[in-house]
């Protein structure tokens, strides 16, 4: 007998399909209970883990019974009986086992590993597909969202790094190919909603003097620069100078290229 797809979701909202056909895992704070297992799928989770990962110091006196409630309803909803299933009891704890389900993130990293991979062994284009292939899957916002626990905050942090940083490269690639018209609005979008995160500045100025645009690429460093020095009393990374004075001094666009560009992509 053939074993049922079972899909998660961490990007977006919370959420479970089995067979394309969607789960209800019941009110937030029981999908959040779920997401936890997900998160820590492969191992025991005792209930004051659960406890810590939900409410952290703020947990209510009935959290032991609520965590106990929201289990039995999870399992109910799951389809998971008492000893197998989906949601197993493994006393002292609850686990769900990592090839019981297909998860959205593992998805995600694997693409990402995949892109990073061929970028440093110099296979650009195939970087790209991975990379992009990676950003397709991140869907329906923000990671767990409305999760408000510790745990869920936590990996929502690591995910939206991780998602940056891929976004980074892959518009890196996407400026060394000239494929896409969109790349350098978007990176004017990201500037605005990131502004301290300098890889992003320099793929605008990058971007900018693409377009003929060197005049705009060095004011973008200006920018850059009175923003550091006005909200951290910084000044710009030695990368980010050595483009500015690049831009200054007309360096020829396929030597300026080859050099920034491809340290903007590779950067970790």
């Amino acid at each position: 007998m053939r074993t049922p797809e079972i899909n998660v979701r961490l990007f977006g909202a919370i959420g479970m399909s089995i067979e394309d056909e969607s789960v209800h895992l019941g009110p937030a704070r029981e999908r959040e209970c779920f997401g936890i297992l997900v998160i820590r799928r492969g191992s025991p989770v005792l209930v004051d883990q659960l406890i810590a990962d939900l409410w952290g110091a703020a947990a209510p006196a009935s959290a032991v019974n609520v965590v106990h409630t929201y289990i039995s309803r999870l399992r109910r909803r799951t389809g998971s009986a008492e000893g197998g299933g989906l949601l197993r009891s493994l006393r002292p704890g609850y686990s769900i086992a990592p090839g019981d389900i297909t998860l959205d993130v593992e998805e995600f990293e694997a693409d990402r590993r995949t892109g990073m991979a061929a970028l440093w062994a110099g296979h650009l284009g195939q970087a790209q597909e991975a990379l992009d292939r990676a950003l397709d899957r991140w869907s329906g916002g923000e990671a767990l969202h409305g999760a408000t626990g510790p745990l869920a905050t936590q990996e929502r942090r690591r995910l939206e790094e991780l998602r940056l940083d891929t976004l980074e490269t892959a518009l890196a690639l996407r400026l060394r190919f000239g494929g896409r018209s969109d790349t350098l609005a978007e990176l004017a979008t990201l500037v605005r909603r990131h502004p301290f995160r300098e890889r992003l500045w320099i793929l605008l100025m990058l971007g900018l003097d693409r377009e003929d645009r060197r005049g705009e690429a060095l004011v973008a460093y200006h920018d850059l620069r009175s923003l550091l020095k006005e909200d951290l009393g910084i000044g710009p990374s030695q990368r980010a100078q050595e483009l500015f004075f690049d831009l200054l001094a007309d360096r020829p666009r396929e030597e300026l290229w080859t050099e920034h560009l491809t340290l903007a992509a590779q950067q970790r």
